[in-house]
């Protein structure tokens, strides 16, 4: 009975004394050395989902501009999911989701139209964006003029276009997660106050909330709907905006007006700096066949 009873006061894997649900020492958890059914389960259920009331803190806080970046940044850390782990998370929700959405939707006279959004793929417009035998052969014939950079893409898309998106979807993740130091490097030249690494977490936190907002917007495709569809994403659009200047003030700090002027700046920059990332998705997507 004094061997359990001391069993219970130290940690079975080092046997540092115990002051708490896990080891000061070697962090193991303090499960008894003949674990109930319940307990086990209960392991089992925090080690594979990694829940311990982070993920709705996270989630709770993501919607708050700014949260999750001011509590990082003052070492307040323990509630809330690593700011890159929540990054990776919610960016393949994104993709696997868009890449999932209905190409085509119905407008207020029931007929079918193109969802909006990103589709990298070739369409005829005088057929409502789909293209026959005649068209893409013609186009095949059309390539030996194209510019030599190009004809390496349009042939990918001639031939299969549908595993040409496929390569693109499976790219695009790699290059957004390489972008955000990018993100990071160009918000600490207008907010020299903040470290690089607050930007990077921050950058993570932006990104991570556009992956919802962009989420919900891909789902609301799936009603088959176009005013849905387009409402949605306007809606996310507007929000994402909000959202920014609203997270970039409780960051930083600032008036309004210089925090708007900022974030334009920040904005414009960052989409010229995307230019090479989108042309190496494409490149990547039509040599990797």
């Amino acid at each position: 009975m004094s061997e359990l009873a001391s069993a219970a006061d130290r940690c079975l894997n080092c046997e540092a004394p115990l002051s708490g649900p896990f080891c000061s020492s070697c962090g193991q958890r303090a499960v008894p050395p003949n674990p109930t059914v319940a307990e086990l389960t209960n392991e089992a259920w925090q080690e594979l989902s990694g829940y311990d009331g982070r993920i709705l803190a996270t989630a709770r806080g993501l919607l708050r501009p700014g949260q999750l970046t001011s509590e990082y940044a003052s070492g307040r850390r323990a509630h809330y999911l690593p700011p890159l782990r929540l990054y990776l998370a919610v960016s393949v929700l994104y993709f696997v989701t868009a890449a999932a959405a209905p190409a085509t939707i119905s407008d207020v006279n029931g007929r079918e139209i193109r969802s909006p959004g990103v589709r990298i793929e070739l369409s005829n417009p005088a057929t409502n964006g789909v293209m026959s035998e005649e068209d893409r052969a013609q186009l095949t014939a059309d390539l030996a003029e194209a510019p030599g950079l190009l004809r390496p893409m349009l042939q990918s898309m001639v031939e299969d276009p549908v595993a040409f998106r496929a390569r693109v979807f499976t790219t695009m993740p790699r290059v957004f997660f390489a972008m955000l130091p990018v993100f990071a490097a160009i918000v600490t030249l207008f907010y020299r106050e903040r470290t690089f690494p607050t930007a990077l977490v921050f950058a993570a936190h932006i990104h991570s909330f556009a992956f919802v907002v962009l989420t919900v917007a891909e789902l609301v495709k799936f009603t088959g709907s176009a005013f849905a569809a387009v409402g949605a994403g306007a809606v996310a659009i507007l929000s994402l905006a909000v959202y920014v200047l609203a997270a970039s003030r409780r960051v930083y700090g600032g008036g309004w007006v210089a925090i708007a002027v900022k974030t334009v700046a920040i904005g414009l920059i960052y989409s010229l700096a995307s230019i090479p990332a989108f042309t190496l998705i494409l490149a990547w997507a039509s040599l990797s066949r």
